[in-house]
């Protein structure tokens, strides 16, 4: 017995306008499955999620127990395009789905845990600049003392995003793993993969601008203590899936919205990350660049030099404001 869908869009125009095609088109050809606009007891058996990447975040946080995720629009987690919400609710009424599991991560800051992360947690200074120093280590075992930009600790979900701007390998997302990659280290540190039952501790956390947690690029936690430690959640987050494989989707995603094959190879990796941003967003400023990639300033702004330097970005005056550097990826 079904509990009902709930259809949760985001605030932008173009999500109300899939919203309100989707609710007419399911209550003309599926009238006796219950539509909802929440997430209340009971829950829903699908939460459909209509919008950018950032929206489904959020919402991810709010999702119970026993609820799977549809989620519609363009961003990199997207299973399906507004244009083909119909087709798939279709599938998904006649039982032609399955659900995927998602590992996420919980950290833990002065015996507190706080909301859990789909994609990755990160270490950076609080304020630009930011070199920092910290300890690491896995299971109780201290692996090294390292300083530079910080570090990501992220699920294979969140391995094509930040963690593999800062260098680190992608993960396939069903994969019981957790990454571990230093940002600009300097000592040399490489990224790590660890099993999913692993502990991480962050430990004598060192910075005089500060140290933040940046959790899925959408919270920003002040650390009062210079320590934390980060575990796989109990709860994995659950996916409403079409088709068999999800290997070739990765990467032609990666391809098709990110355009690695027309970057040079030797390129930063935060410079591609941040290349991949301008395309996927358009013109941006250096401070919008800061907060919608979630890197360092010290990293951005060097990403951004890197990237007008090889002319695959340029930079104009806004004509809003004039007093405002635009950056964008060359014609």
């Amino acid at each position: 017995m079904w509990r009902g869908v709930g259809i949760l869009p985001a605030a932008d125009v173009e999500s109300k306008r899939v919203t309100v095609s989707a609710t007419r088109f399911l209550r003309e050809n599926f009238p006796e499955f219950p539509l909802r606009s929440d997430l209340r007891p009971p829950p829903p058996d699908v939460a459909v999620v209509i919008g950018p990447d950032h929206h489904l975040l959020r919402i991810l946080r709010e999702i119970p127990e026993g609820t799977a995720v549809l989620s519609v629009g363009g961003g990199f987690l997207s299973e399906v395009a507004p244009q083909d919400l119909n087709g798939a609710m279709q599938q998904l009424f006649r039982g032609q789905h399955r659900i995927e599991e998602r590992l996420r991560l919980i950290v833990q800051v002065a015996g507190k845990d706080l909301p859990p992360a789909l994609n990755e947690i990160a270490l950076n200074a609080s304020r630009g600049g930011g070199f920092l120093r910290y300890s690491l280590a896995v299971d109780g075992e201290r692996l090294w003392r390292d300083g530079g930009d910080g570090v990501v600790i992220a699920t294979p979900t969140g391995s094509t995003g930040y963690g593999l701007s800062a260098g680190g390998p992608i993960v396939m997302e069903t994969s019981e793993a957790i990454v571990v990659v230093p940002i600009a280290s300097a000592e040399g540190q490489g990224p790590l993969v660890l099993s999913r039952d692993s502990v991480i501790a962050v430990t004598e956390i060192e910075s005089r601008l500060g140290r933040d947690l940046v959790i899925d690029g959408q919270e920003r936690v002040r650390l009062r203590t210079k320590e934390f430690a980060v575990r796989a959640a109990d709860r994995p987050a659950r996916f409403v899936r079409f088709g068999k494989a999800r290997y070739l989707p990765v990467f032609g995603k990666l391809r098709s919205k990110r355009g690695i094959a027309a970057l040079p190879a030797d390129i930063p990796p935060s410079a591609r990350f941040v290349y991949y941003l301008l395309r996927e967003q358009g013109p941006l400023t250096e401070h919008q660049v800061i907060a919608e990639s979630g890197l360092p300033e010290r990293t951005a702004r060097s990403a951004l030099t890197h990237l007008v330097a090889s002319k695959l970005v340029q930079k104009s005056r806004s004509l809003r404001d004039a007093r405002e550097i635009l950056f964008a990826v060359s014609a």
